[in-house]
């Protein structure tokens, strides 16, 4: 059924550049589409430049394609929820789908833009964003498929539409493992809800106020107080929103799930509209024109809730970033060693916590009108190299964060807060993969490591300053050790 599925939505549109073409030619065209977002990594060096090769030759022919058919590979994502409950969609497919979305230039014709803005805004006017980019490959590509951004990359949110000055800067993060990292909130924020609902029952068992310890996989987040009445205060908090919920994602810590991010970002950055956005957001988001083409542009259904679906799947089936111990003899190993252990020394691992343990490797989406629920296996479905599970069903995930929020001090304080998080206050970026996601810090300002380093304040001044005391052959050893978080080797063609 699904070689069916995949021959309705490509074969066909392969028909229009050659109608005379066989069923089974048209079978290869679908399996050659499902191969051009690789998920497994080849171990051998040529067969990951023939993969690229491949890719590359595939990009090439799709151009041919959309001069005779414009548009025709974004018709080819359009895949309806219903399929994709009715298990119609394998977890590989699902990936290719969406990673065609991920790479897609999306044009006025899909539904980029609106009627009420110039084609594109660098920056970007409230809610509503830009748009900016035609593709989020535009932004997310250092390093490789979903990579991190240059600062030229960096989208100018939340301003008034004219002025820089008005706008908060943010640099596209990488984005590989982030189906881990929202796997490791959803177990953390089960445990902080625990801690409540615990606090809560012994109150009113004892009638005075229970104050508990929010701790969750090694990390603490404060104390709340839990009341007789079943009120909780929550003034003892620590680097977490009142209502106990880590949101991994965003600089500031302001969004809970791959899918609030993907869809806020097709929003603001492709002025794409999800189908849900569009019945569920306001009109500073979503634009004043109301109905279902609330922008005005003449397209409704410009993102249907499948390719939402897919797109999640896509990324939180990205791989998981690698730790890649140097070569080149016994030196540059022993300056590895010394650095991991200056990474323990100095205090950066109190924030940039090497190693959280992931409780359950299944990635569960849940259906937004009560259907079931998506089950992806973050430790076979996903892109190589995956999470290793232990023996005990466990695994340890080396991702250098707490999910924590921080003050960062003056020098990195904005103009203003952003959604309950300070002006200097950031949640802990992960750094697994670090040495490929250059610029670095959140506005892309720090052109190396070191520069990140020595922009660090407020809680992290400690840190800095016992970093920043070193001379310069004292500060290569956490140098080496910070470039040996990297992504796994791939050979990429523009």
């Amino acid at each position: 059924m699904r070689r069916v599925l995949f021959g309705v939505l490509f074969g066909v549109l392969l028909g229009v550049v050659a109608c005379h073409e066989s069923t089974a030619s048209v079978e290869r065209g679908s399996a050659e589409i499902l191969g051009t977002i690789s998920r497994d990594l080849p171990a051998v060096d040529s067969d990951k430049a023939r993969l690229a090769l491949v890719q590359d030759a595939w990009r090439r022919e799709q151009r041919f394609r959309d001069a005779v058919d414009p548009g025709h590979l974004f018709r080819a994502t359009r895949v309806e929820q219903e399929e994709i409950d009715h298990e119609l969609w394998t977890a590989d497919e699902l990936y290719q789908l969406g990673g065609q979305i991920f790479t897609l230039e999306h044009t006025p014709a899909h539904g980029f833009g609106g009627a009420h803005g110039p084609t594109l805004r660098r920056f970007h006017l409230g809610a509503r964003g830009g748009p900016d980019a035609y593709a989020c490959t535009s932004c997310h590509w250092r390093g490789g498929l979903g990579g991190a951004g240059d600062a030229a990359d960096n989208a100018m949110l939340l301003g008034d539409g004219l002025h820089q000055s008005t706008t908060l800067a943010r640099n596209p993060p990488a984005l590989a493992g982030i189906g881990v990292r929202e796997q490791l909130a959803v177990e953390m924020n089960a445990q902080l809800a625990a801690v409540r609902d615990d606090a809560i029952t012994a109150a009113a068992a004892a009638g005075h106020g229970v104050r508990s310890k929010l701790e969750s996989k090694g990390v603490g987040f404060g104390y709340i107080t839990a009341r007789t009445d079943g009120t909780i205060d929550t003034s003892e908090i620590e680097g977490l929103d009142h209502d106990l919920v880590i949101k991994p994602f965003g600089r500031k810590g302001t969004l809970a799930s791959i899918r609030d991010a993907a869809e806020g970002e097709l929003l603001v950055h492709h002025g794409m509209q999800s189908t849900h956005l569009v019945e569920h957001a306001d009109a500073l988001r979503i634009g004043p024109d109301g109905g279902a083409d609330p922008d005005g542009d003449g397209i409704a259904n410009e993102i249907v809730e499948g390719q939402v679906t897919a797109l999640v799947a896509f990324l939180a089936l990205l791989e998981v970033p690698q730790e890649e111990i140097p070569g080149g003899g016994p030196y540059f190993a022993t300056l590895w060693a010394r650095g991991r252990l200056d990474f323990e020394t100095f205090g950066c691992a109190t924030c940039h916590s090497p190693t959280l343990v992931m409780d359950d490797a299944a990635y569960r989406l849940p259906h937004r009108d009560g259907g079931p629920v998506l089950e992806l296996d973050l430790a076979s479905d996903g892109a190589t190299p995956r999470i290793a599970i232990e023996a005990d069903g466990t695994a340890m995930v080396r991702v250098y964060s707490d999910f924590k929020r921080h003050r960062m001090g003056d020098a990195l304080a904005e103009s203003r807060g952003h959604d309950g998080a300070a002006a200097d206050e950031y949640i802990t970026p992960p750094l697994w993969g670090v040495a490929r996601s250059r610029p670095y810090l959140h506005d892309g300002r720090a052109p190396t490591l070191e520069d990140a380093i020595l922009l660090h304040g407020g809680e992290a001044q400690a840190s800095r300053d016992a970093y920043a005391a070193l001379d310069d052959a004292g500060r290569g050893p956490l140098r080496v050790f910070l470039t040996s978080l990297v992504r796994a080797t791939r050979l990429v063609t523009p």
